[in-house]
């Protein structure tokens, strides 16, 4: 979509013409991954729930104009810390529902 609007950001190639480690090897990639690495983005690297996260460099190129983000007015950020807090609050207040989640995490599928 933000190439519709005329933003080539994320270009990382053609898959016709240009080859697999031209794609793959791309600034246009390897950039927003980089930048936007939970792990050592600013407040994200603080956060308890950073290791269930992840990051979302194109929404947040999109509406905030950089990969990482600004946290305190991030709507990923908010909607992502509301799905953990619920989720935990569901598993202290129901041993069955923890139950469940523990089984659903230890399953292989």
């Amino acid at each position: 979509m933000l190439a519709e609007m005329g933003d080539k950001t994320f270009r990382i190639g053609n898959v016709h013409t240009d080859s697999y480690e031209v794609i793959i090897l791309s600034d246009a990639l390897l950039g927003p991954i980089e930048e936007s690495f939970a792990a050592s983005a600013p407040m994200c690297s603080d956060c308890a729930f950073e290791p269930f996260c992840g990051a979302d460099p194109v929404f947040h190129h999109a509406t905030q104009g950089d990969f990482v983000g600004r946290k305190p007015l991030s709507s990923f950020c908010e909607r992502n810390m509301a799905i953990f807090r619920r989720l935990i609050n569901l598993m202290r207040g129901d041993d069955e529902v923890r139950r469940l989640f523990v089984r659903w995490a230890n399953s292989r599928c």
